[in-house]
């Protein structure tokens, strides 16, 4: 019988801040940002502590420095490791691919 169990990674997120005294200014550097892939996730306008209005954007997008690399995330036999037969020490416990974004064990 084979049981197979599929965890997924939690998403990991950049952020960004970016305050201007004008709509327009902000609007432009908004669009700049959305292009990169950047997503606006809220604006406030409020006075600061001088008393001078401004607008303040808060972006998020899928953090890029833990995106696993082609290939790699796919399911391992429980009965084999990522390193076997090749003489690497791993810290990971044996019949774990834990190097992408999906986990698959598979017992048999």
């Amino acid at each position: 019988m084979t049981k197979i169990v599929t965890v997924q990674a939690q998403q990991r997120w950049d952020y960004c801040l970016e305050t201007r005294r004008t709509e327009s200014s902000l609007l432009n550097v908004l669009n700049d940002l959305g292009q990169q892939g950047w997503d606006l996730v809220e604006v406030l306008y409020y006075k600061d502590i001088k008393g001078i209005l401004s607008w303040t954007a808060f972006l998020k997008r899928p953090s890029t420095a833990h995106s696993p690399k082609p290939g790699e995330g796919s399911a391992v036999s429980a009965t084999s490791s990522p390193s076997a037969g090749t003489g690497e020490k791993t810290d990971q416990p044996k019949g774990f691919d834990l190097s992408g974004d999906e986990f698959q064990l598979k017992e048999e």
